[in-house]
């Protein structure tokens, strides 16, 4: 009935007597992770219930990005900007911020052009904006920056939706305190606190312009609420949703056979290997996807893993179903991103420190790179742990629906929601996360007795834990030991509670509601925000200044750091030649002078 319910309210929604909706959807960096996720699946709903729908972006690589974006199912245009991603290693929210700014108005421009043609040589608009002279918009929709927000609705009079999915002061603030701890330190310095203090209120001014505001949970509404107080709004909750048909087998299989062609074309034997190996159903599988950040806690998952296969080992029986056991971690990965690279080297590292061997198979090889053998058959058959880095999602999906595939460990602690646990519960696969965040709301625990038995298994997903290594270690014993018919139960409960609550359905009518709410309230006036205009360029000039003065003090710190350097230099090689007996013998150095001064006078000619 409900699915009946969905399905006409989708039939009178796609023959509604209302306007379709033109909306440009603005988005950073479109690659792959769980925000790009959330924007791919509402452009193709909102696409399906026939609006037009346009995504405009900073960056877009066609080697890492979801197929819809790639293969012209959504039409994509990339303002290219010469601003970089960062500065001296850091400063990543004013160049993003700047970014945005940039895509921003060369989209204004596009649009000045479209509706005011001649206005400008076509030359120099070529040379302005990225994007050739486009119709104007119904609707603007952003997600993760809101920086862009003001200029878009004031200067184009269009009304505009924003997707919060965790404000970024809190996101900063909880990244500063782990590097602050790692250092020995109870907190962020000073001047790191002053240094946001205009972001965050440019964050919170720039939100508010927002005429209708969406999180993906009530967890993030909470947090929003008491990061925001000043702002009085209650966001509206609109959970991401996933597409149960692309689970299919047939339609899996499909997308399968279409890489494997790709690759035999390419003649890239790492590509065939993987593709083989997603296949594989040798081994029992646990399976691990999350984007290569440290934030991610992968670390988790692995270090449980290692007791877990100890336990099992220890207390295995002739009964016993587990058999040979295998961690397969899958993940977004950027070369551009340092947390990228450096969380999978230390990933890799942990692996070999736990006595785990293990095995890196990198799908998309950069243009540069030479191109590199598959394993042999027996190393990768001996692996315990395989790092798959931005495998295709006809290959996550392949690895979903493996019958090998007993449980998805799904690490992140406070995650803001959590699409990868949906997609898990949609192939019938139980979900092992942590008890915090967007998990809480989505996966529903299955309250093991004392003897590690299911009691809920009427509605239960999968299990909520505390982020432990040793109750995981726990956990995952119990879920790769129950028993076929209690698989099949979980696996029917998982695929009804999202088809019923978290199907791409459901998503794309509450997203529907949203933009028809914000359209409705008609065209901008002139005078509206007007004293938020003010302030936000007030604070957009004291940012600026700031930026720039810690760019100076940061850069008078590299300076230090490279006098301290080359002074260590220094003292080795006095050490060195001290050592060496060169200062004590005749006619030597003096190591208490100075060396140059000692230099010998060139011979005259």
């Amino acid at each position: 009935m409900v699915l009946d319910r969905q399905s006409a309210a989708v039939a009178n929604s796609v023959h509604s007597p209302r306007k379709k909706l033109r909306i440009g959807f603005v988005h950073p960096d479109l690659g792959i992770g769980g925000a790009e996720k959330l924007v791919v699946d509402a452009a193709l709903s909102l696409q399906q219930l026939g609006h037009e729908v346009v995504i405009f972006t900073s960056h877009h690589d066609p080697r890492h990005c979801f197929e819809a974006t790639r293969d012209g199912t959504l039409k994509v245009q990339v303002m290219r900007t010469a601003i970089p991603r960062s500065l001296l290693g850091g400063f990543h929210l004013p160049c993003a911020i700047l970014q945005q700014m940039s895509l921003v108005f060369q989209l204004i421009l596009a649009v000045t052009l479209f509706n005011y043609p001649g206005t400008m040589p076509r030359f120099v608009s070529k040379r302005m904006t990225s994007s050739p002279p486009i119709p104007g918009f119904d609707l603007f929709f952003f997600d993760q920056l809101p920086a862009g927000i003001p200029w878009l609705k004031i200067i184009l009079a269009t009304r505009v939706v924003y997707y919060c999915h965790f404000p970024d002061k809190d996101i900063s603030n909880s990244i500063a305190m782990q590097r602050a701890h790692a250092r020995g330190e109870s907190g962020p310095s000073v001047l790191r606190k002053l240094y946001r203090i205009p972001f965050d209120l440019f964050e919170e001014g720039t939100t508010d312009y927002s005429d209708k505001i969406l999180v993906n949970s009530e967890f993030t509404s909470a947090q929003f609420v008491k990061s925001f107080f000043r702002l009085r709004r209650q966001p509206r909750v609109c959970y991401p949703g996933v597409e149960m048909d692309q689970f299919k087998p047939e339609r899996v299989e499909q997308a399968l056979k279409k890489l494997e062609t790709e690759a035999k074309q390419m003649g890239d034997p790492i590509r065939g290997s993987i593709a083989k190996f997603c296949k594989d159903e040798s081994k029992t599988t646990l399976l691990s996807i999350n984007r290569f950040e440290a934030k991610k806690n992968v670390a988790l998952a692995l270090e449980a893993f290692a007791i877990a296969q100890k336990e099992l080992a220890a207390t295995a029986t002739n009964g016993d179903s587990v058999g040979s056991l295998r961690l397969v971690l899958v993940g977004g990965y950027d070369k551009r991103v340092r947390d990228n690279v450096a969380t999978l080297n230390e990933l890799q590292t942990q692996a070999q420190e736990l006595g785990l061997s293990s095995v890196t198979l990198s799908y998309h090889r950069q243009a540069f790179e030479t191109p590199t053998t598959a394993p042999a058959a027996d190393k990768l058959a001996k692996a315990s742990v395989i790092f798959l880095p931005s495998l295709p999602m006809a290959l996550i999906h392949t690895l979903l629906l493996n019958p090998a595939t007993r449980a998805l460990l799904y690490t992140p602690t406070d995650e803001h929601f959590g699409i990868v646990p949906l997609e898990a519960m949609a192939c019938g696969v139980p979900v092992l996360a942590t008890n915090t965040g967007g998990p809480v709301e989505t996966v529903v625990d299955l309250a093991l007795s004392s003897t590690g038995e299911p009691t809920n298994l009427s509605n239960g997903t999968g299990l909520l834990r505390h982020a432990s290594a040793p109750i995981w270690a726990v956990s995952i014993t119990a879920l790769l030991r129950l028993s076929s018919s209690h698989r099949e139960q979980i696996s029917a409960a998982a695929k009804e509670r999202v088809r019923t609550k978290f199907s791409t359905e459901v998503l794309s009518l509450a997203l529907e509601k949203a933009c028809y709410d914000a359209f409705e309230l008609g065209r901008v006036r002139g005078d509206e925000g007007l004293y938020q205009w003010g302030s936000t360029l007030a604070v957009l000039m004291v940012m600026s200044i700031l930026f720039w003065v810690n760019v100076y003090f940061s850069h008078d710190k590299w300076l230090a750091i490279q006098a301290a350097k080359l002074a260590n230099e220094k003292d080795k090689w006095l050490a060195e030649l001290k050592a060496t007996g060169v200062a004590g013998s005749a006619g030597g150095l003096n190591p208490h002078a100075d060396h140059v001064a000692q230099a010998p006078l060139p011979t005259p000619l």
